[in-house]
């Protein structure tokens, strides 16, 4: 597999019109699993960088409410490691608990080449941000399908499932349970909210 900018771009958006095929190509390149876990500190730390650039060119009223959840990239960086490998564990255990067959080292690199796309959008809407603020809120709803779209396709192609529609519906299922559960988990910690 050819790791050069301009054909991870090129696969980029490849797998964007053709989510299975994508996904099945980078899958395919069978990487080892020191680089899956390399190339995952790698999507986390240059995603809480964008994070933080993109709450920087927030207006001072907004950055001043969201201040405590931004407080450190270094801290949004592990956040997102975590979330992108409890992520990773959720999509390997619930589809081999409904029939599939994917393997947790697929599901890892899925997961990292997802958060790549996601990167991808989240540099134009950065962009967007400065150039032309109200085209940024588009681009993050448009963000938001692209990844519904991916992740179905995605977690279809990883467990051999034939229905992207069914698998998608799964996969809002489980975000919603496990929302649910985190819910429940950290209300004790978040303390009286009036």
């Amino acid at each position: 597999m050819d790791l050069s900018l301009s054909s991870l771009l090129s696969l980029a958006r490849f797998t964007v019109q053709n989510p299975r095929m994508g996904a099945r190509m980078v899958m395919q390149a069978d990487l080892p699993m020191s680089a899956r876990w390399v190339a995952l500190a790698l999507m986390a730390v240059t995603s809480a960088i964008l994070a933080h650039l993109a709450f920087a060119l927030m207006p001072a009223e907004v950055r001043q409410t969201m201040a405590g959840a931004m407080s450190s990239p270094l801290t949004s960086a592990v956040m997102q490691g975590g979330l992108m490998l409890a992520a990773v564990f959720v999509i390997h255990w619930v589809g081999r608990w409904r029939g599939g067959t994917g393997r947790f080292e697929d599901a890892l690199i899925l997961m990292i080449w997802l958060q790549f796309i996601l990167l991808i959008l989240q540099v134009v809407q950065i962009v967007s941000q400065v150039l032309l603020p109200p085209v940024s809120v588009l681009v993050g709803y448009i963000s938001v399908g692209i990844f519904l779209w991916l992740l179905s396709n995605f977690v279809a192609e990883l467990h051999g499932f034939k229905s992207v529609l069914l698998t998608f519906l799964g996969v809002l299922l489980t975000l919603i349970a496990v929302g649910f559960i985190l819910a429940l988990v950290l209300i004790p910690f978040m303390g009286p909210m009036i």
